[in-house]
Formats: structure tokens, sequence, C-alpha cells
């Protein structure tokens, strides 16, 4: 059903965690917006979307635990990011704790606005230890977790409602960066701040992004009022008013196609899609999967054992077999990505024969 729904290319899409493929009706979508824009101006078009745009964000609030006044559509994650660090009252210098996994952009982030990064204990895998986690707020506590729900670079799913559970009892505020989690492992509720992005498990196009607010912080954004809109709440108002629209039309498709095959069943989906590849790539001469014990969904990272050079191997797998996947290089995840990783991220529709083309190329 879900590969059904999508063109045949001849090329294998092994990348989802850059950007996943959308289906001819989001495209479909997308281009009628874009012909309505031509036909009757931009401003029209975006009006005449209006009941679209509110289905929208009711089924970005169902996703992410909150409500519609919670939703903000941005351009990408990086943009619900910097709306967040703009509007958020976090006083200069505040100490923000962060994994050894995180972003590497959004360290860089934190460091210009001279905010502090703290670095969070883990266990040997990278996940977050949550005893060591109480103990840290209960002492000296950061003011801002900031927590990556699944790493970019490797498989690495982090225990987020449970770190959204303890930091609330401490009083702490817990930023999801989802842009990894949305459409692939499930959001869950309770973050005080959620950043995500359209264009890699939900399958909408590029060129917008999500940022939830949780309704006790809204009141404390320092975003100004607008006369445009006079009835609009604080996170509505970080809205970009030079919108891709016709993007945000083709997400509202990507995402009702979402909850159609139901997020549970595709987070179940993913996570055996993830095992498979694992499986698959076990035992080829030349590579090992990166911490194969990591709690994981569909991303797989592969270590180069034979001084590959991970960028060439991902160049020429793409001109010669006509598969594409990821060179991770350490800027990605500086804090613990000393190596290149190859990484592997297929979505729901992956097949035996997928896994064996891929087997063959790496061979």
């Amino acid at each position: 059903m879900w590969r059904a729904a999508r063109s045949d290319t001849g090329l294998l899409h092994l990348d989802s965690a850059a950007a996943g493929r959308c289906s001819l009706a989001v495209l479909e979508a997308e281009a009628e917006h874009l012909g309505r824009e031509s036909v009757s101006g931009g401003y029209v078009a975006e009006a005449e979307a209006a009941d679209r745009l509110k289905a929208l964000r009711a089924d970005l609030a169902t996703l992410l635990g909150t409500d519609p006044d919670g939703v903000a559509l941005v351009e990408s994650g990086t943009a619900a990011l910097d709306a967040l660090l703009a509007s958020w009252p976090l006083r200069h210098g505040s100490r923000v704790g962060v994994a050894a996994a995180s972003w590497g952009p959004t360290l860089e982030r934190l460091r210009h606005r001279e905010h502090e990064t703290v670095l969070l204990d883990t266990d040997s895998r990278g996940v977050l230890d949550l005893e060591a986690l109480q103990r840290r707020l209960a002492t000296r506590p950061p003011d801002l977790l900031l927590v990556d729900q699944v790493a970019a670079h490797r498989g690495l799913v982090q225990p987020a409602a449970q770190v959204i559970e303890i930091a609330r009892a401490h009083g702490v505020p817990v930023w999801l960066d989802a842009a990894q989690g949305l459409g692939h492992v499930g959001v869950p509720a309770g973050a005080a701040a959620v950043v995500a992005t359209s264009r890699k498990w939900l399958c909408g196009p590029r060129g917008v992004g999500v940022l939830a607010v949780s309704a006790e912080h809204r009141e404390r954004l320092t975003v100004g009022p607008s006369a445009k809109l006079p009835d609009a709440g604080p996170v509505r108002r970080l809205e970009s008013e030079e919108a891709h629209v016709a993007g945000r039309v083709g997400l509202a498709v990507a995402v009702r196609e979402h909850l159609a095959l139901g997020s549970e069943a595709v987070a179940a989906g993913l996570e055996d899609v993830g095992r498979r590849t694992r499986a698959a790539v076990a035992e080829l001469p030349g590579w090992q999967v990166a911490c194969p014990d990591a709690p994981a969904g569909a991303i797989t990272g592969l270590e180069a054992t034979e001084g590959q050079d991970v960028s060439v191997v991902r160049d020429r797998m793409l001109r010669e077999h006509r598969i594409l996947t990821t060179a991770c290089l350490p800027w990605r995840a500086p804090g613990e990505l000393r190596t290149p990783l190859l990484r592997v991220s297929p979505h729901l529709g992956l097949s035996d024969d997928d896994l064996e083309r891929l087997v063959r190329a790496l061979a």
C-alpha cells in the first residue's frame, strides 16, 4: 500500500532520514495549489485553502499531543528551533542539558546564543541514564533539557516519555527535537515544546517545519501582537507571513495518509524495517552496524572497517547502483561521532529484493 502510492523511478530510496518520498497524492495536492496561485493569486489561493490548513494544524496537534492553538507552521525544523530560541524567555548563559548524540547544528545554535551545554549521562549505547538524570535534576538541574528523540546518524531512540516525566517532576522544561521522530517512532505528549519537520518520515514536501508549545508555556513566549491576526495566540504568531503554502497543503495530505495507516502501526512497521536492515548487513565484510544493541527504529548507521571512504561509497552507490543513502560526517553529532557513518534509512515498503540489492552494492 505504501509503496504503491509512489512512482517507481528505479532509484532505491534508503534515505528517509534525509527526505522521505512524497506520495503521488501529496505531489498532486501541492501542484494543484500552485496552479490555483497562478490562476487566482497567492493570497486568494491561501484563503481558499484555509480549511485544509486548519485541519493540518489539528492533525499535527493529534500527533504531537497538544491542541491546534499550540501548533505553528514554519519553514523547517531548524526554523522551528530558531523561533523557539528567539521567543522563549531563556536567560543569557542558560545551562541546557543535551546528550552526546545531539544534532551538531543545534549545539552550534546554542553556543551562538551563548548558552552553556551540559552533557547528560548516558549508558554505553548512548541512551540517557534515567537514574543519573534523576540525581542531576535533584541537585543542580540545567535550565532546560533539549533531547533529540531519535539520533540523526545512527539507530538510537531515546526514552523521551520517561525523560519528560522525570523533568516535569523537577520543574525543568523539555524541548523535544522530533525531526527524526515525527512519523517514525511516535512523539510522546508532555514536552514543553517540540520541533519537527515535514520532509522526513511524514513524507511531506520540503520547506515546511512544525513547532508545538504546551499550553502552560505559551503565555511566556516573547512574541509581539499582530494587527493582521488580532485573535491569534502567541504560538500562531510565530508563523511566517511569507510561507510555502503549497508545501503546507501537501503536508496536510501526507499527515492524513499517515493517520490513515495509524501511528502505532507505522512505528511498528518501521521498527521491523530497521531490524531487517540490520540483520541483512550484520555479516557483511568491511562493514559493521554502529552500536547494534541500542534501541532503534528504521535508521541504521554502518561503520567502515576496511578503510573505505564513506562519502565515496555513498556517491558510488548512487551513481553505479541507483541506491540513495547518506554519508554522515562527524559534524552531524560532534559529541560522539569520530568517523563517518553510512546511514541507511528505508521507509515502509522495503522488500527483501531491496535488501539484497543493498548488500550486493556494499559488497
